[in-house]
This record gives structure tokens, sequence and C-alpha cells, in this order.
């Protein structure tokens, strides 16, 4: 038993004082220990440091890259690539965010005012993308703009708080300064580009855009927003004390503000003035009122621009550019607003889904689009995201959306109004470029780069006003140390983040990899080389539909090529094959877009290309054109391709009765169209030929009159017309008819159709040596080759009837003539890519074929 004054000896292996003095101090980390926390926490600050400068760089890359960024080879366009170069950067920034945290043991989210606002919105966009029409189409985004899907709201409601929650004065100049140095790069990149200064080789010069931003409206609308904030970055770089950098940046921010009123100028037909002066005033109101006050010596600058922008609006147009602009068309704020207000009537609360404005615009449409001349266009955006927002995410949304806008707008201005002792020349800057985005977004057509860098531009601004304010900083903060409550709600966060991170690294890299593949291959020549490549793109992306239409309509373009081949040289089971795959693409194609107008009118032209290998094929093309035409029940179009396949139906019947019937719906068809547009020349040529096929040959005499009166230059119409006159032998017929294959030969005396028709109206006046001297001509005319030779053989028997003695044309029935050429089964256009880039669609418009011309 030892004595409580001896010195203790070791019990167990613990280590014992060597003293029994008390301990009267707090007590103490042995030194091994001390240096031990201390390497941790080293390491551990090492490490978040590391994390701060992948978020650092992570913003710097958002701000600079996204306004310059295109790689030119996607099938999509330039928006899409924008928008998956805005998903990269912004997953890295959240990994890294995240890992901070769970390293550091605490993850805080900064609470702004707006909060609330964009938690409402992004919860109700997402219930009006759960219940939309198509729900992958609101969840991802449209074809070639995927700016309107949930993902990329989210997206962009995730890129606010990282501002916000990680905004430093240093990282305000890393962020500003990147997308002012942007700014200065799209202004130069579009001086060059209009005015034709070659600065790359040809080759990569046909792969590279005019506009940056995806066209010349949204260029004007950035260009605009430029102004207020190249004017704020002289205020910066000359304001204080001077120095090299300093005045070099100064001397690139003048030149930039100069050529951007240049080309402010320039592209004056694309800009939209009340964007430009209300940020500007917004942004002189601010100066003149010394709320904001910039050096005296540069007070001047934003008054002398803002004279400047007045005398462009007063002086108009003027041609400046060197290289021919592009035509845009957008639709009035007027139509939009009907097309808007009957959506929101049919679904009010939620809309049609995210993503969802060209359904809507096909659905709602009036009968009065038809009669401007662009009326074979489709939109897929409206001219503002306002109008858009009624349509396609309903009254909720668009009072959620509202909210969030008067909430920034209100917050905004407060904050710079008050407290004048101090100078927030940046958040005026950007505040001003933020009112001019939030103009644009009711009046201007806005497309994924705006959104994007609107929403950037916003949170910057927002954040900037905050910290000039002096606004206390509030956080929401998960801690691994305060509870095990919230030690488990953050790795829970980590693995939740670094899952849906990994799924959509890979999710991303296979959709741009797919949609380059297909970009590559469009570009080719060849068309196995195009198949090939689109059948890739489907693969690696099986969920976009535009794949596979776009497939099904080269599998059926290579078997009508195959078919057309000699008898000799063709084969006939890769027909059979490649019209089996084109319809099963085409059908996959309206599966994944069942509310795809686009989709089912593929369908119907496959299904009519179908019907010359498959006797069952013209049903499914009806039904197909149906669907289309319940999802656009305006299109004349739709209507005359229904009654086309129709009376196709009835050339098959081998019953009178039947056909009578299958020509009358056609009939039926071919008036509904002209009824949705009476000046449609189309729709009247074939009412024309159904009525002679009913023997109503007056009726479609005046059908066709009422075509030629469209299209008074079309030779199919007066070659139709001339047939008719032919075929009814009333007073003047043949004068007239004679008269018109007259007409037509002197444009183009090759067409064999209408020479042949001119020989056998000589026969039935009794002339025999002028209509062999027109059939004799055709033969001069035949080329050789296999095709020449069939002509060459059928033309030597009219010939040859007329050197015996006999005619061509028989006293009894005036047959002989050949009627107007009935329209045949249109060959399916590509599709038009263009509308990839927020460009609206072309529908493609049946042709009736003209007459037949030798070479």
């Amino acid at each position: 038993m030892q004595n409580e004054s001896s010195p203790s000896m070791p019990d167990s292996g613990r280590p014992t004082p060597m003293s029994a003095e008390p301990v009267t101090g707090p007590a103490r980390t042995p030194a091994f220990g001390r240096s031990a926390v201390v390497g941790s926490e080293a390491k551990q600050s090492s490490v978040t440091r590391m994390f701060d400068t992948v978020i650092t760089t992570s913003l710097f890359a958002l701000f600079f890259g996204l306004p310059i960024f295109f790689t030119g080879f996607s099938f999509q366009g330039l928006v899409f690539e924008k928008q998956v170069y805005f998903y990269v950067w912004l997953l890295i920034a959240l990994v890294a965010w995240v890992s901070k945290g769970v390293i550091s043991g605490e993850m805080r989210v900064r609470r702004t005012p707006l909060d609330i606002p964009i938690i409402a919105f992004l919860a109700v966009y997402g219930l009006s993308t759960a219940l939309a029409i198509d729900r992958w189409r609101s969840f991802w985004g449209a074809f070639g703009d995927p700016s309107r899907g949930f993902l990329s709201v989210a997206g962009l409601a995730l890129v606010y708080f990282l501002i916000v929650s990680h905004f430093t004065p240093k990282r305000l100049r890393i962020m500003f300064g990147g997308f002012t140095a942007s700014a200065a790069l799209v202004v130069l990149w579009t001086f060059f580009g209009i005015m034709g200064i070659q600065i790359l080789p040809a080759s990569v010069e046909m792969l590279v855009p005019l506009s940056l931003i995806g066209t010349m409206t949204t260029l004007s609308v950035f260009l605009s927003v430029s102004l207020p904030v190249f004017i704020t970055a002289l205020f910066l770089l000359f304001g204080g004390t001077r120095s090299p950098w300093k005045i070099t940046g100064g001397v690139v921010v003048s030149l930039g503000l100069v050529l951007d009123l240049f080309l402010l100028l320039a592209l004056s037909t694309f800009v939209s003035w009340p964007i430009l002066i209300g940020g500007l005033g917004f942004f002189l109101i601010y100066i003149l009122a010394q709320i904001v006050r910039p050096t005296g010596a540069l007070a001047w600058i934003p008054m002398a621009v803002f004279v400047l922008v007045l005398a462009f609006l007063m002086i108009g147009q003027v041609r400046i550019a060197r290289v021919s602009l592009p035509t845009e068309v957008i639709p009035k704020l007027s139509f939009a607003f009907d097309i808007a207000k009957s959506a929101v009537t049919d679904r009010f609360v939620l809309g049609a889904g995210p993503a969802g404005y060209s359904s809507v615009f096909s659905q709602y449409r009036p009968v009065e689009y038809n009669q401007n001349a662009l009326f074979t266009l489709r939109f897929d955006q409206a001219p503002g995201l306002f109008l858009e927002a009624l349509s396609t995410i309903g009254a909720l949304g668009t009072i959620a959306y509202s909210v969030l806008i008067l909430s920034f707008v209100s917050v905004g201005t407060y904050l710079l109004s008050s407290d004048r002792n101090r100078n927030k020349i940046l958040s005026l800057g950007l505040m001003s470029a933020a009112v001019m985005f939030f103009v644009g977004s009711f009046v201007s057509a806005f497309n994924g780069p705006l959104v994007l860098i609107s929403a950037l531009l916003s949170a910057l601004a927002l954040s900037t006003l905050l910290y000039e304010s002096g606004t206390e900083e509030r956080y929401l903060s998960l801690s691994l140390k305060a509870s095990p409550k919230f030690a488990l709600a953050l790795a829970f966060i980590f693995m939740v983040v670094s899952a849906g991170v990994a799924f959509l690294f890979v999710f991303l890299g296979k959709a741009l990899v797919a949609d380059v593949s297909a970009g590559m291959a469009a570009r080719s020549q060849d068309t196995d080389v195009v198949t090939a490549g689109l059948a890739r793109a489907e693969a690696l992306n099986p969920k976009e539909a535009r794949y596979a239409m776009s497939l099904g309509q080269m599998y059926i373009t290579l078997a009508n090529r195959e078919a057309s081949k000699p008898e000799a040289e063709r084969d006939t089971d890769r027909v059979a094959a490649l019209v089996r795959g084109a319809v099963a693409q085409s059908e996959l194609a309206m599966r994944l877009a069942p509310g795809s107008v686009l989709a089912a009118e593929s369908l119907g032209l496959v299904y009519e290309n179908g019907a010359l290998y498959a006797s069952d094929a013209l049903p499914k093309a009806e039904e197909a054109y149906q669907k289309a035409l319940s999802l656009e029940p305006n299109n004349p179009i739709l209507l005359v391709k229904i009654g086309q396949v129709k009376r196709s139906m009835g050339d098959r019947e081998l019953d009178g009765d039947g056909k009578s019937v299958k020509y009358r719906e056609a009939r039926e068809s071919f008036e509904q169209a002209i009824g949705k547009k009476s000046d449609f020349g189309i729709a009247h040529y074939n009412l024309s030929v159904v009525l002679s096929r009913l023997k109503e040959y007056d009726a479609a005499i005046m059908s066709a009159e009422k075509a030629i009166a469209s299209e008074p230059k079309n030779v199919t119409y007066l070659y139709g017309l001339g047939s008719l006159r032919q075929l009814r032998q009333g007073d003047g017929d043949l004068d007239a008819a004679q008269k018109i294959y007259e007409y037509i030969l002197s444009e183009n005396e090759k067409l064999v159709d209408v020479r042949l028709a001119l020989g056998l109206l000589y026969e039935d006046r009794g002339q025999a040596d002028r209509a062999l001297a027109e059939y004799e001509k055709i033969l001069g005319f035949l080329p050789a080759g296999e095709e020449g030779e069939t002509l060459r053989k059928q033309v030597g028997v009219f010939v040859d009837t007329i050197q015996s003695g006999r005619s061509n044309v028989t006293t009894s029935s005036a047959s002989a003539v050949p009627p107007a050429p009935a329209p045949e089964t249109d060959q399916i256009p590509a599709l038009d890519e263009s509308a990839t880039q927020a460009v609206p669609e072309t529908v493609p418009v049946p042709e009736a074929p003209a007459p037949r011309s030798v070479r």
C-alpha cells in the first residue's frame, strides 16, 4: 500500500503525474499532442483553401467563359454548348463547396431577401414539370435550348446561393473583371465579323458563328447590357490611384465601349431600344441625383453615351456592316399575348409545362396567322419570358416569377438609394445591367445564353449591393460539431451531391458526345456517314426524339434512293429493311415526344413515302397526320397532306364508289385548308385535281385559276389549268390551253410533259404535222441513259402512230390527254437544324411536282 505523499507508480500502463502538487490551471495538452492538432488544422486549412480556389476558378470560368464559349461541332448549336458549359462548371463548384463543408465540419449558406421567392418559384416550377404534357422535355429542356428545363432553373438557383455564400471583395473583382473582359472579346469578335475582317482560316470560319450569343437580336441585348458594365469599369480603373495595369485595362475597356456603341449603330435594326434607353436612363438618374458619385472628371461619360444612344435612335438604320446580316423573325407581342391568353384559359394554374412553348404555339396559333407570308414558321420561344411563363407554367408560375422579379428590383433599388455616404459605383453598374435584362425579358427574344448570363449578373449585383450597403451577414449553418443531427444531415447532403454530380457528369458527357457525333455527321455529304452518326448519337442519348426523327428521315431517303436505281442494280431487301427502320425510328420519336407536331408530321411523311412499298402505309399516314392536326388544328398544310393521302387512297380503290368516297373526303380536306388560308395555292391546286377525278371540270378549272392567282408563275399550276381546259374542250378551251403551253415552253422548252400535251392538242385540232414536229423536238432533247431510252420508246410510239396516218387522240374520248400531274408522295425534307438555336422551325409545304424537264 502506498503513502499519498510518495511518488505514484504507473498503473495499468496509464501515465500518472510525477508530482502530487495540485493543478490549479486548466489542463494542458502535451507538447506532442499540440503539434499533432496544429498539423491537422494546417492540413485541413490547406485543403479548404484548395476548395476555395476551385470555387473561385469555377466562378471566374462562368463569368468569363459563358459569353464566349462555343465549339461549332454540335448538332444542336451554340446555345446547347453554352448550357453544357454552365452545367460543368456549376457541378465542379458544387462539389468543391460540399467537400469544403465536410472537411471543415461546417457548411454555410448565406441568407438573403430573395431566398423565399427563389424557393417558391423553384417549387412551382417543379410542380409544373411534374404535371407537364412532356415531363422529360420539361425536366431537361427543349432541343437546342435547354435553358427552360427544370434542371437549368434549379442550376440557376444553386449558382445564386453559390455566389452570395462565397462573396468576397476579391471574388467580386475576379467575377466582374472576368465578365468585363469577356464582353470586350464579344464586342471585338462581332466587330471583326460584321466588318468582314477574316482572323481565322477559311476552313475554321465555316464553323464559327457571327453572334456568340445565338442570334443577332439576343446579341444586341448583350451589347446593350455591356454598356453600363464598361462605364463602371472605367470609373473603377480611372477613379483612384493610377498604375500601369489600370491604365492598360482602362484603354482596353475604352476601346470596348467605343466599339460597342459602333456595333449598336450598325445593328440598329436588331436593337430593342426600350432595353437600351431604360437601362442607361436608370444608370444616369443615380449619377445626376448624386446618389452615386463617380470621379468628377468621368461623370460626363454616361451622359455622353446616353446622348449618343438617343442620336442612334433618331438616325435609324445605317448600312455599315460589310457582310450580309441574317434576317430574323420574332412573333409580335400582340400575337404572343393572344396565344398566352388562350393557353392560360385551358391550363390556368400550372400551364402546359416548362420548355413546352412550341407545343403551346402549335395548339393555339390563330387562323389569322396563316395570312402571314411566314405562316410556315413554328416558334419554340415567346418574345419575352413573361408571356412564355403564362403559356408554359400558368398563372401560379407567372405570379411566382413576378414576385421574384419585383422582390429583386425593390430590394436592389432600396439598397442602392439608401445611405448616400456609401458610394456604390459597382452596385449601380451591375444593377443597371440587371434592370436591362429584366426589361428585355418582357419585350424581347430571350434565349438560353441571356437567361444564364442575366442570372449570374443579377446574383452578383445583389451580392455587391449587400456588401457595399454594409448589410449584416446572416448564414444558415450546418455544422458537424453542433449535433449528431446536423452531422448526419451534412453527410447525407455530401452523399447525395456526390452521387448526383457523378450521374450528371456522365449524362452530360454522353449528351455532348452524342450531339457532336450527330453534328459532325450532318456536315458530311455522304448519307451513309450521316446515318451512322445519327445512329451513334441515338445510342448515346436515347431520350432525344430529334435524333430518332432525323434517323427515320435518312432511312426513308436511302430507301427512295435505292428504289430509284435500275432494276438490275436495285436491292429490294435493302429497300424493305430501310423502310422498316424508318418507320421504327419515326414511331420511337413519336413515343419520346408525344406532344410534338414535328414528330407526328415526320411519321406521316415516312408512312406516306412507305406507301410505295407497303399497301397498308397510307391509312397509317392519315392517322399520323390526323394526330399532327389535333396538335396544330389551324395549320392548313396538314389538311392538304391529309387530302393528298385520301386522294392517293382513292386512286388505289378498284371500286368506283370507293374511289368517289375517298375523293370526296379529299375534297373536304382541301376545302378546309382553303378555309384556314384562302390564298393557299397548293390547296386550290389539289382541289382542282380531285375535282377533275370526280369529273367536275368546271369547278376544277375555277380552283386551278385560283391557284394561279396566288402564284402566277407556278409552272405546275399553269400546266394543270391547260390540261383541264384541254380535257373539257369547251368554247375557247383549246385556244386557252395552247396559249398556256406555248407560254410555259417559252420559259423552258425542255419540259417533256408540256410539249407532249401541246402535240396532242395539235392532233386534236387535226394539225398532225405540227404535232409530229413537237414529238420530234422531244426526241432531240432526250439524253442518253436508261431513263432517256424509256422516254424515247414512249414518244416513238406517238411518232409512229402519226406517221402511219393514225391519231394518238381517239374521237370518242379525250382520255389520251395527259392530265395535270397529281402531287405524288413528297420526298421527306431534311430537318432544318437552324431551329435548334431558338430559330423558328419551318413547316415543309407540300409541293405539286412540276412537269418533267430534260437536262
